[in-house]
């Protein structure tokens, strides 16, 4: 692991994106700047995902697009955010709302990032990365308003921003709970080993109850000529209030199964929750028009 030296982004100067050559993972004490434990009873009212038979875990999903207020605009996200409010039957009017020349929704004076809260859109991976769910296109409800308009969420994503020192990026965010019975493990990474075709990522675990205290061990192992080496350069437990950036193209990342700590707490049931982020740029793993009726 490499750590990034220690940084500051400025509102009045255009910030110059972190160097990944040597970078690997980095981790942090969340609570430092979100507390966010009230999040964890968001996570009882998300549905299950329904492309998951097994049914052990749940999802809920928000798209924004972070731009520092002194960087060009990168033409091919506002492009695209154009095109798949097109597809979903929205007036140039109510799609040009979301573009780089309106006002954002919020803004971050410390730092100068710009975010905007985009619509509901579609996911999808490349089989390339995801052999289970690759060059599938899945839909997710979305996280609540109430975290997406707090201080602490806000936070979160300019966190991740000045960490990269990015300047215009669209932010895919996961909310994911995955649960085990006595009887059924929860398994985080379904997929195995795995990159998601991403510069970097960033996970974030809110919450880790009535499990064992070896189960969902996170686990990375470096890249070779877009392989998965032997080596393990990361094989610890991420406790709750943790936040840890890794570099996706440099290491594949896993997650342990979760197994129950006592069948007879919690209503014989332990789970893991973690919030994911992954800044996209075109056009690698962007968002999926036309958003579902649903979710409009």
């Amino acid at each position: 692991m490499k750590s990034k030296p220690a940084s500051i982004v400025h509102p009045n100067a255009t910030p110059v994106e972190l160097d990944l050559s040597d970078f690997l993972y980095e981790a942090f004490d969340a609570s430092t700047f979100a507390d966010v434990k009230s999040w964890s009873t968001f996570y009882d009212t998300i549905p299950k995902d329904p492309y998951i038979k097994e049914g052990y875990r749940y999802k809920a999903i928000g798209w924004f697009r972070i731009k520092h207020t002194k960087a060009t605009a990168i033409q091919g996200i506002d492009a695209h955010i154009a095109e798949v409010n097109e597809l979903s039957g929205m007036t140039k009017h109510e799609s040009d709302s979301y573009l780089s020349t309106t006002n954002p929704t919020w803004r971050s004076a410390e730092t100068g990032y710009e975010c905007w809260n985009l619509p509901q859109y579609a996911m999808q991976q490349s089989i390339k990365y995801n052999p289970v769910h690759g060059d599938i296109r899945r839909e997710y409800p979305r996280i609540s308003n109430a975290i997406i308009d707090s201080d602490d969420f806000h936070a979160l994503l300019v966190h991740y921003a000045s960490y990269f020192d990015w300047s215009d990026a669209i932010v895919l965010v996961q909310f994911q709970r995955v649960d085990c019975l006595p009887n059924r493990a929860g398994l985080p990474a379904v997929e195995g080993f795995h990159q998601d075709g991403n510069r970097h990522v960033g996970m974030f675990v809110v919450n880790r109850n009535n499990i064992t205290e070896d189960s969902g061990i996170s686990q990375y192992a470096l890249d070779e000529d877009g392989k998965k080496s032997e080596t393990l350069v990361f094989d610890s437990v991420i406790p709750a209030g943790q936040l840890i950036y890794w570099n996706d193209k440099r290491v594949w990342h896993y997650g342990t199964e979760l197994k129950i700590a006592d069948p007879a707490a919690n209503g014989g049931r332990g789970t893991r929750d973690i919030i994911i982020m992954s800044a996209k740029t075109p056009p690698a793993n962007m968002p999926i028009g036309p958003v579902p009726k649903q979710y409009r």
